[in-house]
């Protein structure tokens, strides 16, 4: 017959934390006291006894506003829980990624692996941030940095976004947000520290009937490369698509209209796609169901910045790249459904170690701005085949 010791040691070993007696009563009446036909366990920690990882720790107490902000169904999409919250200061959360919940996860795959992009790493740092400050929007992004990729080798990856204010001035706020993820052995035990992967600053602007002023700034600091030209295309997606991975969720990139340079600096002008011009709008689960999701940093025009960065390297060097950071970027502004949008990126250098930099802008019908991104990076990867080589006629 065990004692009482020898039980101790028993829940000790397998991670089964035990209440003090007193505490144990107190939760038994206050339970039976509130009635109801729920099923309610008063538990310490239960170790090895909670196999399918039932509990959970109890709901963080946000204010108001964030409460109302969380409680939309269309928004924050890469949410799935709050795991650390501290007012006005730090939110930490939770997302699980999957190719079920995010079939763009499909079109976003190298030799079948698919790769988290960093426009939608950009997306969860967005969201995380004005889940952070209610009265705030989104500014645009600085000293982005993509580092190790998100790959889903088998099966789904839990991906956690660290939101942290670093920075005030007067209505502007920069939250430092990076990507982290557990090592996680066959068993499913954890162990060493969280890996991280991308990491950026995102600005932050206090709502205001008249942003003016802050527009103004942000067009000062933007690069100066000109409006991309109107006219036919002489590259159509079919044509960027043979020499791009993505598939026709990720195909944000609607044609070269033409290639211009200033100097021995190439550029390009081209067609931007939004989220519902795609190929194939149902990036998220819930899209195929018929629901609205709506994103907050524009991902895809980010992505079409990429891609057309991309062909001027491709046409320039004749290498195939991807994006590892941004110097600084400014979101101007929501553009309307019926808008065609219109592209333009210009190399403005090269580093070391095969990196070329890119300012770009995307504008609407009326010419002004979208977005804007300023000290683009590609890496050179590969030689594009020579089979798949061509000319962007200026």
């Amino acid at each position: 017959m065990a004692t009482r010791g020898s039980l101790e040691k028993i829940f000790e070993a397998a991670g089964i934390e035990t209440i003090p007696a007193e505490e144990g009563v107190r939760m038994f009446v206050d339970e039976a006291l509130r009635g109801g036909k729920r099923r309610v366990v008063c538990c310490g920690s239960m170790g090895v006894m909670d196999r399918y990882d039932s509990f959970r720790a109890p709901p963080l107490k946000l204010p108001a506003p964030m409460s109302a902000l969380i409680a939309e169904v269309t928004r924050f999409p890469f949410i799935d829980r709050l795991l650390d919250f501290e007012e006005d200061i730090r939110l930490v959360s939770e997302c699980t990624l999957s190719t079920e919940q995010h079939p763009f996860l499909l079109d976003h795959a190298i030799d079948g692996t698919p790769y988290h992009p960093g426009v939608m790493a950009l997306e969860m740092f967005a969201e995380s941030a004005l889940l952070l400050q209610p009265e705030f929007c989104l500014a645009g992004f600085e000293d982005v940095m993509f580092g190790l990729p998100i790959k889903l080798l088998k099966g789904p990856v839990v991906i956690r976004t660290v939101a942290e204010v670093v920075r005030r001035k007067r209505a502007h706020l920069w939250v430092k947000c990076h990507l982290e993820s557990d090592l996680v052995n066959s068993k499913g035990d954890v162990f060493g520290t969280p890996r991280i992967h991308h990491q950026a600053l995102v600005r932050l602007v206090m709502k205001s009937p008249d942003l003016t002023r802050h527009l103004a700034a942000e067009l000062h600091d933007s690069p100066a490369i000109g409006v991309p030209l109107k006219g036919e295309l002489i590259h159509h997606p079919g044509f960027i698509y043979l020499r791009f991975f993505h598939g026709p969720r990720f195909q944000s990139h609607g044609g070269i209209i033409a290639g211009f340079g200033e100097g021995q600096r190439k550029g390009a002008d081209g067609i931007a796609l939004m989220r519902h011009q795609l190929p194939k709008c149902n990036q998220f689960a819930a899209e195929t169901a018929g629901e609205p999701v709506l994103l907050e940093a524009l991902p895809m025009l980010i992505e079409a910045a990429f891609q057309n960065a991309g062909l001027v390297t491709m046409e320039a060097d004749g290498l195939m790249s991807l994006p590892v950071g941004i110097e600084w970027s400014a979101t101007f502004r929501v553009p309307e459904q019926g808008e065609q949008l219109r592209i333009r990126s210009l190399q403005s250098g090269v580093e070391d170690g095969g990196v070329s930099v890119h300012d770009v802008v995307v504008v609407g019908d009326d010419d002004a701005p979208v977005i804007a991104l300023k000290g683009l990076r590609l890496k050179a990867m590969a030689p594009l085949s020579e089979d798949l080589k061509f000319t962007l006629e200026g």
